[in-house]
This record gives structure tokens, C-alpha cells and sequence, in this order.
């Protein structure tokens, strides 16, 4: 997996998140930062697309919202990065 289908993967469960909940369709790009830039985002919403993305990918994260990092909220992009260097760790 890469940089690109990793951020797909990404985009696509946040929004389906974000209709699921009722909120609008609002575009999701790779420099989103979604716990700042999406209406009603929040911690939670964080916490349950990485458990999809953990399933999705079939892997476990250490932590449970892979949105933020030291109280830093992060973009699609660098959440992938994050994601693909925990990968090549294990």
C-alpha cells in the first residue's frame, strides 16, 4: 500500500462518517485536517474511522485516534504517514 491508497482510504471513511452522522458532504482532501476543518468532528468521530481503518487494513494501532498527535490536529496526509510508518514498524 502507498502514500495515495493509503489517503483514499482515509478520505473515503471519514465522509462516509461524516454522511452516516447526517452532516453535509463536504469535500475531504489529503490537506483536511478533519478534527479542525469538518463540521462536528470530534474526538469520538476520530476514535470510530480509525477503528475502520484499523479493520479495514488489518492492523492495530497503539493509539486510538489517529487524528491527533501531542494535542496536534493532523491532516489526511500526515495521518497516512503516520499510519504507513507504524505499518513498516511491524
Amino acid at each position: 500500500m502507498n502514500q495515495t491508497e493509503l489517503e483514499k482510504i482515509l478520505i473515503d471513511a471519514v465522509r462516509e462518517l461524516q454522511i452516516k452522522s447526517g452532516r453535509p458532504d463536504l469535500p475531504v482532501t489529503s490537506d483536511t485536517r478533519p478534527v479542525l476543518d469538518l463540521p462536528d468532528f470530534d474526538s469520538l468521530n476520530a476514535v470510530e474511522v480509525t477503528i475502520t481503518v484499523q479493520e479495514k487494513l488489518k492492523v492495530e494501532f497503539k493509539i486510538n485516534n489517529i487524528f491527533v498527535e501531542h494535542d496536534k490536529a493532523l491532516t489526511i496526509k500526515q495521518v497516512a504517514t503516520r499510519i504507513l510508518n507504524h505499518i513498516g514498524k511491524n
